[in-house]
């Protein structure tokens, strides 16, 4: 590892003074309300008061391999990475020679490394400017002996992430210094992302960082006024704004952190100590900390996600969690197990793990070809790692499925109540008809009866009686009559003379 010569405070405090004080050109530079305005160098015009140089201690987080903890606060609360990205703008080598005798910016890490580094006022080389950049950032934070090494190469893998987003993001501070000072409007980092300006305007607002490196900026400019690259530029951002949510609420705040500021912010809550507990980051793909309704429930849908993959992943990390350690597990209060990690994730992933990427210890951590070695029949399947694509797409074929079996049931619910109505107007239909046919056979009956009877009337005929009603009070002809045998019951009655409408009837007399 590297070693770096000792930082005099005077240095160190020069980073953090106005651009007059450094002896940089004030008409490069934007006035110091404008530099609050942009993330890019706000440190460089803010003296911080009483800066001690080496007050302010750092030590990698006991759950965390990229993480900083502060120990002992200093002067100064800035953290190692915010640093660290001024540092790789201040030290910026603008255009790298090729061995060919051309140029090419410095666009990566790596093009720091290539650069030799010039001794400053002090006498310092750090022998590149890779290694000027580490070997600044103690100038402002005091590291424990026995973190030391881990620290320099936790700052050394930090870097190629930083030169990355530091051209990335580039072009929006130079929209936002052209309306601000040009147009006199403020403007908000989402407003600019769509905002395209000249080549003469670009010129106009050259960042403080890139003022002395004239080439580099305008190969940016012709970049960014490419039409080729703002088609790609643009086909990319329409795809991104496809992801379902934000990757996570932390922002710039470690696992930790987050956690820590989440207790504080509901009252006191216990948060997850270190070592950390599978709680903290589920909340921390729900909303910010200080958000009352944040809150961790294992029983809570994708929809409780901003990204329905966290859902997913945590499912599947449960799972054989269980499986590993019995089915009386809880995500809530047990430790991240790095193994399951990298059995239920396939490994790592472009160098991350698939949960809790900034949580995990690299080097307790086994690797993928360690797992393998050592596994037996009985342990979990090393399983391969769903891509965001694949989860969105079985997550919206498991839409589609439950939509469609609720509009089969919907279906079958409209079936079923329009079933049963035709069945009540069919029902309805055949008392009608039967009502009818009754009524229909009741007249009929009627209508046969007199014509019958006045048959009979019209030639004479006696029509038979009609039938006696049961005596009032009288013993039942099937009881029989005391003292009188079941026989003698039996004997035919003769009908007294009823009334009739009809005449008697008398037989002619034959002629």
């Amino acid at each position: 590892m590297a070693s770096f010569p000792a930082a005099p405070a005077r240095r160190a405090a020069s980073l953090l003074l106005p651009p007059q004080q450094q002896g940089l050109r004030p008409d490069v530079l934007p006035p110091c309300s404008l530099l609050h305005s942009s993330r890019d160098s706000c440190l460089t015009c803010c003296p911080l008061p009483r800066l001690n140089v080496r007050a302010a201690g750092t030590a990698p987080c006991s759950s965390s391999s990229r993480g900083w903890e502060t120990i002992v606060p200093g002067d100064h609360s800035r953290l190692p990475a915010g640093i660290l990205g001024l540092l790789c703008r201040k030290l910026f080598p603008g255009m790298v020679p090729l061995r060919d005798g051309g140029e090419e910016p410095a666009l990566t890490w790596d093009h720091y490394k290539r650069v030799a580094d010039v001794p400053d006022a002090d006498g310092r080389d750090f022998g590149t400017v890779a290694d000027r950049v580490v070997g600044e950032l103690w100038d402002f934070f005091r590291v424990e002996p026995e973190w030391r090494d881990r620290e320099v190469r936790q700052a050394y893998n930090a870097g190629p992430k930083l030169i990355t987003d530091m051209h990335y993001e580039a072009r929006i501070p130079a929209v936002r210094n052209y309306y601000d000072r040009k147009l006199g409007r403020k403007m908000e980092k989402k407003e600019t992302q769509t905002i395209w300006l000249t080549e003469a305007q670009y010129n106009e607002v050259i960042l403080w960082w890139c003022a002395s490196h004239k080439p580099y900026w305008d190969y940016f400019v012709k970049r960014w006024c490419d039409p080729e690259w703002q088609k790609s530029h643009k086909a990319c951002r329409e795809r991104r704004l496809k992801m379902p949510g934000p990757a996570h609420h932390q922002g710039n705040r470690t696992l930790d952190d987050y956690a820590a500021r989440w207790s504080q912010a509901h009252g006191g809550q216990p948060s997850p100590p270190p070592p950390p507990r599978l709680k903290a980051w589920p909340m921390a793909h729900k909303g910010k900390a200080t958000l009352p309704e944040v809150n961790y429930n294992p029983e809570d849908p994708p929809e409780a996600y901003s990204n329905a993959t966290v859902h997913s992943r945590l499912s599947r990390y449960t799972e054989m969690a269980r499986e590993v350690h019995g089915p009386e597990w809880d995500p809530s209060t047990e430790d991240l197990d790095g193994e399951i990690i990298m059995r239920v994730g396939g490994g790592k992933k472009h160098g991350q793990y698939w949960i809790g990427d900034s949580t995990l210890d690299t080097a307790s951590t086994p690797t993928l070809s360690q797992i393998r070695a050592r596994s037996s029949s009985s342990a979990p399947p090393i399983r391969p790692r769903q891509s965001a694509a694949q989860i969105q797409f079985d997550e919206v074929q498991a839409q589609l499925r439950e939509e469609m079996e609720a509009k089969m049931q919907e279906q079958e619910a409209m079936y079923q109540a329009r079933l049963q109505e035709q069945q009540a107007r069919y029902d309805a239909r055949l008392q009608q008809q039967q009502a009818m046919y009754d009524a229909r056979m009741q007249e009929e009956v009627q209508r046969q009866m007199q014509t019958m009877f006045q048959q009979w009337h019209n030639n004479g005929m006696q029509p038979p009686p009609l039938p006696l009603p049961p005596p009032v009070g009288g013993s039942s002809p099937s009881q029989g009559t005391p003292n009188i045998s079941v026989g003698s019951n039996n004997q035919p009655v003769s009908p007294p003379n009823a009334w009739s409408p009809f005449h008697p009837y008398h037989p002619r007399p034959q002629m």
